[in-house]
């Protein structure tokens, strides 16, 4: 970073201080889950050691400031209704670190945070494509994203799929002719953390771009403002393409019982070939994995117009809570925070591919070359579609994989459940 830019981005911090008086005043940075911290996924000594460098920084730049502190915890699915508790409660919360899935389904719609269009503008742009997009909702940003760009991604066994005699797969098509001798070796094609319901509609995300052409966004909008609706055929087929993993003998059916841990155990073990997860697993698989292990994209399915796609990118960012009594304060520290400097010490020790900035690289290696060549991800569908409809498409889908239903009927679920929001006056961007 030059130290012109430099000067400029210190400028912008304290001309977001003096828009008011600011008083001698502690700084409380609130994370909604333990997922929620300054390095994501990283230990709490080296979450501990972030939050002391950045602390130092930033009190030497502000001494009015007489500490900074993190209040992370709790699970991501109770992450919602522990923010708001705190809210409720009167607990003092100036930065909330935030995951894009509920910045865009319940905290901006909820006016739990507040949005952040001026300061993005006086960072300029330093932001790497499609890293604001992933924040923004109803026309207005509502997160500087200081994140990893992730991307999501099969990993492959290299060995068992060289014992088998096969490559990456290109195609579905290619991948089902690939199932004998997979299973010939006694080993489960492709195995997937199943418990997990919201690991369940990557399936029918991916197969849903192809059906749509691409334009799987599109669709998404056009159900939510009943222009569409699920049971369109083009969501109907991506079901069905999304079943299909399991009826056509890649995806273990026994799935359902894996939590992510039990799944990457059967992986290791190298009892299965193959899982579809996200680059946030590569820290993991480069850590665990007694075996060389490599990554290709979703596959083609022949019969689809679309390509396929890969979905992620930029998922952390700093929100403004709209409960601060300081927001200029807050303001102050996202600021700095989001300098290269300063990201770089956040983002460093959780080895990013890529990131949400253009002055902080990921790391170099041959992996993340690789899955850096479909970036700029697509929007995760389940952040643009309302956290009550997701939680019943994550069920509807996780049964039609258990086959407890058919796709057909899920569609129908899926649909009655969006009937049933707007009957009760949910209107798409309200």
């Amino acid at each position: 970073m030059s130290r012109s830019f430099g000067a400029l981005l210190g400028a912008a911090a304290a001309a977001l201080l003096s828009t008011a008086s600011v008083q001698a005043a502690s700084l409380v940075i609130f994370g909604p889950s333990t997922w929620d911290a300054l390095a994501p996924g990283a230990s709490e000594e080296v979450n501990a050691d972030v939050l002391a460098k950045l602390k130092a920084g930033f009190i030497a730049q502000h001494p009015d400031v007489t500490d900074v502190t993190v209040n992370s915890g709790g699970t991501i699915t109770d992450g919602l209704s522990r923010l708001r508790n705190a809210v409720l409660a009167g607990d003092q919360i100036d930065v909330i670190l935030c995951a894009a899935n509920p910045v865009n389904t319940s905290y901006a719609r909820l006016n739990l945070i507040s949005p952040v269009d001026d300061l993005v503008a006086s960072l300029g742009d330093r932001f790497t494509a499609g890293s604001i997009s992933n924040f923004t909702v109803g026309g207005k940003v509502w997160a500087v994203p200081v994140s990893a760009v992730n991307v999501t991604t099969f990993f492959y066994n290299k060995d068992i799929f060289a014992k088998a005699g096969i490559t990456p797969p290109a195609t579905y098509e290619e991948f089902v002719a690939d199932v004998p001798k997979l299973t010939a070796l006694g080993v489960v094609p492709v195995v997937h953390q199943g418990k997990n319901a919201w690991m369940w509609p990557l399936y029918y995300m991916s197969s849903l771009a192809q059906t749509t052409g691409d334009k799987q966004m599109d669709f998404v909008l056009a159900t939510l403002q009943g222009k569409a609706k699920f049971t369109d055929p083009e969501s109907v087929e991506a079901l069905k393409l999304a079943y299909g993993w399991v009826k056509d003998g890649l995806l273990d059916p026994q799935s359902n019982e894996l939590d992510e841990e039990a799944m990457k155990s059967v992986f290791f073990s190298g009892r299965a070939a193959a899982y579809f997860g996200g680059s946030w697993d590569v820290p993991s698989l480069t850590q665990n994995a007694t075996f060389q292990w490599g990554v290709f994209p979703f596959p083609k399915y022949q019969k689809e117009p679309g390509k396929p796609v890969a979905f992620g990118g930029a998922e952390s960012g700093l929100c403004v809570s709209s409960a601060s009594k300081n927001p200029e304060l807050a303001k102050a520290f996202i600021a700095y925070a989001a300098q290269d400097a300063q990201a770089k010490i956040m983002l460093d020790p959780i080895a990013p591919i890529a990131t949400s900035l253009k002055g902080v690289p990921g790391v170099d290696t041959p992996v993340a070359k690789e899955l850096s060549t479909v970036l700029p991800a697509s929007k995760f569908l389940d952040w643009v579609w309302p956290r009550e409809l997701t939680e019943v498409i994550q069920r509807e889908v996780q049964s039609m994989m258990g086959g407890a239903e058919t796709p057909e009927q899920a569609a129908a679920n899926m649909q009655a459940k969006l009937d049933q929001m707007v009957a009760a006056g949910y209107v798409y961007g309200k």
